[in-house]
Formats: structure tokens, sequence, C-alpha cells
């Protein structure tokens, strides 16, 4: 009789396993039929021909089974669609970036006195994408932002040259290692989520798409996403020094670009092919539920901006039209170049806004423009590895762009896009207004949610001031993008607090007073370089002195003191004055109860040093 329930392993997954079990099934259910196991009998090529075949299925299923798992995919091209899934764009390219300082020559007011440069008339405006050329390695640079020379440059220098008097000033830059390129698609009939592919090397991103009929079409992370931060130009940049307004809009010519594997980048476009306009529809009870049967479940789902659009939902598809795509390119470590090297800017795009009433002049100062990085370009290097796109993507999926923690809300707020103005310092902390045992009348300030953002700026000369109206406006909306929802968040001023440092030394004999002394002013204004400081960061008097201690030849420290500094006008120092002694505690200076920093406005003069002969 038959046996029925015949014993089967189904946890075999090697070669071995495999030969091992079905030796023994035959064993055990063909006694009689098969007993030779030999090398060397036929049947042992079939059982292992069969142990091939499972050892080689079991490795793929295995192999396919963990390319689902974002945390065991090796794959380039199922790690990238996982971490898309999770919120995360995988870079193909970083780009190098550095600070470069672009200068001109500028003829004086006629009759000034004291001379002062005809920045009025003569300053430069240079666009920003002004191309910068590395001169030892050819690599191209664009700059980030415009510079308009009508507005107070950072440094001013006098100078004659042929016995006509001019300032040479100069303003600082931001610039990325990145090139302009150009290619176009045309399309025909309208195709639901139609996808172009850019076959290039080193992609940093899409500049901008423009169709036959001058239209932009707009980047979003997805298409079901509407709505992006617009940049609207300010009348009033010239005052407040912020280039744009920020405001949100509505944008159905839209496309999402992704990384492919091969390091192409793709565009994908949306489904809307009807001549209907649909951009204004209001979501109502009707439409949000429209085709679909009330009931419980109703409760649980989920519903986007999409759901409400009939006829263009996702975004535009393109039609009968060529766009045009503007993309950047660049980066990698070979992008990385030493300091002033960045000394060809090209002068094409330079023109003057000014009244400029001499033709013969505008030229001169045209092609007297010039540029240099005083420092190296840092940051280039090669695209995501394997490992960098996994961690990258599951930081995304945790943080989904939302800013939950303090450190998110000044991550978020520093990472302002610049043409929005720039914040300088920030730092967060719970409303001191909040009062829990406040009634419900209170509500403006009885929210345990409310947060307090306190910020700064810089001026043209980086030095410390308050943020202007315009930049916080812009601010409120960028934040309103990221932050929870039951967040509320009160923007204000912190206040920076200008000081002076004042110290004695003894230098051990053999050594130059000079020198060392130089030495010890160098090492102070690294120390208090605003870069280094943030807002409620107090002076710790043991890591000044140690710093002086460290220098060879400073055999010790007679006095260190921190003075203030303060103009009730605010023109040169800051009109708040600080009680220096009285926040005096332990060796440490602490800063007030309200939010301010600590800044050496003027560090050449601020920080005096004196050699104290034993």
């Amino acid at each position: 009789m038959a046996i029925t329930n015949k014993n089967v392993s189904y946890v075999n997954k090697t070669f071995s396993d495999f030969k091992t079990s079905l030796q023994e099934y035959a064993k055990t259910y063909f006694p009689t039929t098969y007993n030779d196991f030999s090398d060397a009998n036929p049947g042992a090529m079939f059982i292992e021909m069969a142990s091939y075949v499972g050892d080689v299925m079991s490795f793929y299923l295995d192999t396919q089974t963990q390319e689902n798992f974002l945390l065991y995919a090796k794959e380039k091209e199922n790690l990238y669609a996982l971490s898309y899934a999770l919120g995360y764009r995988p870079k193909t390219s970083y780009a190098s970036n550095t600070n470069v300082d672009v200068f001109q020559l500028c003829p004086t007011v006629s009759g000034s006195n004291p001379l002062r440069p005809d920045i009025t008339n003569y300053g430069a405006y240079i666009p920003a994408n002004t191309v910068l050329t590395s001169t030892s390695t050819g690599t191209k640079f664009l700059t980030t932002q415009e510079i308009d020379f009508r507005y107070t440059g950072s440094t001013q220098e006098y100078t004659n040259i042929g016995g006509t008097n001019y300032f040479l000033i100069s303003k600082p830059i931001p610039a990325i290692s990145a090139e302009i390129k150009t290619t176009t698609f045309t399309f025909g009939s309208p195709q639901k989520f139609s996808t172009v592919t850019i076959s290039d090397t080193n992609i940093l991103q899409i500049l901008n798409v423009t169709d036959s009929n001058s239209n932009v079409w707009y980047e979003v992370p997805y298409l079901a996403q509407s709505t992006i931060l617009n940049k609207n130009s300010n009348p009033a940049s010239g005052s407040d020094g912020i280039s744009y307004l920020a405001s949100l809009l509505n944008v159905p010519k839209r496309f999402t670009s992704r990384v492919l594997s091969d390091n192409s980048l793709q565009l994908e476009f949306g489904s809307g092919v009807s001549n209907y306009n649909d951009e204004y529809i209001l979501p109502t009870p009707n439409n949000i539920k429209s085709g679909s049967i009330s009931g419980v479940s109703d409760l649980y789902k989920n519903y986007n901006e999409a759901s409400v659009l009939f006829t263009k939902e996702y975004g535009l598809a393109p039609s009968n039209t060529t766009l045009t795509v503007q993309y950047l390119v660049g980066g990698g470590v070979e992008s990385n170049v030493p300091a002033n090297d960045l000394t060809t800017i090209d002068r094409t795009n330079i023109i003057f806004k000014g009244a400029a009433p001499s033709s013969s002049m505008r030229d001169f100062i045209k092609e007297s423009v010039i540029s240099r990085n005083p420092y190296p370009s840092l940051g280039g290097r090669d695209g995501d590895e394997v490992e960098e796109i996994r961690n990258n993507a599951l930081y995304a999926y945790s943080s989904q762009l939302r800013a939950v923690t303090k450190n998110d809300y000044i991550l978020r707020t520093l990472s302002l896009p610049s043409d929005y103005g720039s914040i300088a310092k920030a730092y967060i902390s719970q409303d001191i207004n909040y009062n829990p045992t406040q009634t419900v009348s209170t509500v403006a300030t009885n929210n345990p949610l409310s947060l307090d953002l306190y910020i700064l700026a810089y001026n043209n000369n980086k030095h410390l001031l308050q943020a202007n109206p315009t930049l916080k406006n812009n601010l409120i909306k960028y934040l309103n993008e990221y932050r929870m929802v039951t967040d509320s968040i009160n923007i204000k001023d912190a206040f920076y607090i200008n000081i002076g440092v004042n110290f004695d030394i003894i230098v051990l004999s053999g050594y130059s007073n000079k020198d060392i002394l130089t030495s010890c002013v160098s090492s102070l204004i690294d120390y208090f370089d605003i870069d280094r400081w943030s807002i409620n960061q107090p002076i710790v008097f043991s890591d000044l002195t140690s710093r002086l201690l460290q220098i060879k030849g400073v055999a010790s420290v007679v006095k260190l003191e921190i003075t203030n500094k303060t103009d009730a006008t605010g023109t040169n120092y800051s009109p708040y004055g600080y009680d220096i002694a009285g926040a005096t505690r332990n060796g440490n200076i602490y800063p007030s109860i309200d939010p301010a920093i600590f800044e050496v406005r003027y560090p050449n003069t601020d920080i005096q040093g004196r050699v104290i002969v034993s």
C-alpha cells in the first residue's frame, strides 16, 4: 500500500542540504527500487541536478526577498526606488562650494569731500549664475546670488589710476562648482504621466523648464503637491537687502524628477489631458466623496488635494509643445579648487542699472571686474554610495521633512533659501508667556505647544543685526510648510551684545614680543569668529586663558578683561548695553535671560593686548 503522508523537508537551503534530503527520501520511500547511491551511478546525476536547481531557486528567492527591504537591498535600482518611497532623493554628485570676493573699480562722486565712490551711477550689476573659471583646472563655478554694487559694498579702498580717483569696492558671493546645460524634448498628443530622461553625468538639479509658449513648468517633490513657495521681486530690495518676497503659488504645470540607477535623470509629468480648467475648484463634500459609498470606512480614508480635481489631477500633461530644460551638472572630488584660483569671471552679462552717463567709463569699469576666492572650495565629492542611500532614506522616513524637535526648527530656519534673506543665528524655546493656570479666555498665551523663535541676521559686513519685517514674513511662510499643525511659532528678535577683549601677558625671554602678541590676538580673533558662536553661549574665561597659554612663548596671562561696547544710535555697536561684571559667575560670563549672543564686532581693534615686562 502506498504511503500517502510522506515526510518532506521545506527548510533546505544549500546544495548539500538538498542532496542529503533527496537521498534520505529515496532510502525511506523507495528502498527496493533504488539503493545505489555511489557517485558512479547515473541516478546520482539526477539527484545532484535536482539539488542544483533547488539551491539556485533558493538563492534567488532569498535575494529577491531581501531586495524588498531597505536594510538588506543591494541593487542600486531597488535602493533608489525604496529611497523615493521613503522621501529621500539620492544624489549623483555633490557640488563644491566657496565664497568669492568680486571687485570693481568705481569713480568718485564729483566734488565730494571727503571722497566717496559713485556707486549710484557706476555700481555694476552682476546677475546670479555668472560663470567663474578655475585657473588651475578649468572647473566651472556659478554664483548663486546676484550682486548689485549700487548698494554698499563690503570693503572700499581708495586708489588713483592715471590721475583719476577711484575706489576699489568688493562684495562676497557664494559660488558652487556647476555649469548650465540645455536640452529639449518634443511632445505630441497628451499622454498621462509621460516621462523623459536626461542622459548626462553628475546632474545636480533642474534649473528651469519652459515650453514653446514661454510658460514655466515647476518642479515639485511629488505630483500630488499642487503648490510651491514662489519668488516675487521685492520692490524694497535696495533698502532691506532681500531680493524676493515669499508666497504660495498654485502650479498646474508641474513635474517631478528622479535619479535612475544609471545616474540619468527622469522627469515625470502629470495626467491631466483635458482642456477644461479646474485649478480653482474648491473641495466640497460632494466632490471629495465622488464615486464612493458612504459608510463607516470613510473614517479611515486618506484624502489628498488631487482627489477633488477632475480634469488635471496631478498636474497637466504636456502636449503639442517643446520643453526646454536647463539643468546643472558638476561637482565631484575634482571640483575642489585651492584658494585664489577662481580669478576668471565672465563679464558678458554685467550691466549698470544706474545712470552711468559715460559709456567709456562703463566699459572701463566692466573690464575692471575681477574675482578671487580667499578660501579653497570644499564639499565636492561623488554621489551617494549604497550605505549612504540606506541611512539617508531611513532618516528621511523618520523626519518626514517636518519640524518636530527644537533642533528641527533651528535647522529649518537656518536653511531658508538665500533669495528670501538669510538667518544668521536662531534659538528656540517654549513660549515664556505660557501659563497652564490661565483660563480658556486667554487662549493666545495658553498654548503648551507655542514656541518662541529668536533670530538675528547679518548686514553686508557680516555684523549681527535684528531681522527686518520682510525677512520675518518670508521666514513665516517658509516655516508654515514644515511646522506641525498644532505648533504655534512666535518669531522674535534676539539681542546681540558687542564686547571687547583686553589682555596682558608675560613673554618668555628669547621670543619676539611683537610676534607673540600678534599670535595671541590672532588666536582670540579665531576664538570669537562669529560663525563659532550661538545664541545663549557663555564666555568661558578658562578657555580664553588656555588659548593664550598654548601659544609658544607665552609665560603667563597677567590680565584678561571683557568690556562692553555699546552705541546708543546702533551705528557702530549694539544699542544694548550689558553689565559684564554682574553677569560673571564662577569665571564665566553668561548672556541675559532674554536670548542674546556675544559678538566682537571689530576684532582688529576690539581685541587689544600688551606685553608686560616681569
